[in-house]
């Protein structure tokens, strides 16, 4: 499994995501990804995590294996749900997290962790679309 976070940078300080409950992973992280650059960022995920940076359909059609999307805060209104539900990707977030709050930080990446991991056990969490 490839997970991808494409925006650190509209986290408050470096982002510190806990271990996955995978044998066998691998996890990128971007402070800031430029738009032609994305393909070649998104092309084999099958998470990406997301806190502002937007999630459009033209990305999604880059990313062949994608399965989640999680926004790393409340708000989903950067990610097409629309596109994502229409092949079948999930799309999740972590309510009640400030990505600009320094202390919201730790929590935020607990709950991205969180998130992975219930869905890989085939569990809703906090689901969006």
């Amino acid at each position: 499994m490839n997970v991808v976070m494409i925006d650190a940078a509209n986290l408050n300080e470096e982002a510190h995501f806990p271990n996955l409950n995978l044998k066998k992973y691998g996890w990128m992280q971007y402070l800031t990804v430029a738009s032609e650059d994305i393909d070649k960022v998104v092309w084999r995920v099958d998470v990406i995590v997301s806190a502002a940076e937007p999630v459009t359909r033209a990305m999604l059609d880059k990313a062949f294996k994608l399965r989640l999307i999680v926004a790393a805060g409340d708000s989903t209104d950067h990610i097409d749900t629309a596109a994502a539900s229409e092949r079948g990707i999930k799309v999740c977030h972590v309510p009640g997290r400030d990505p600009a709050n320094p202390d919201d930080e730790k929590k935020i990446c607990r709950e991205v962790v969180s998130a992975i991991n219930a869905f890989l056990k085939d569990e809703d969490y906090n689901r969006v679309a």
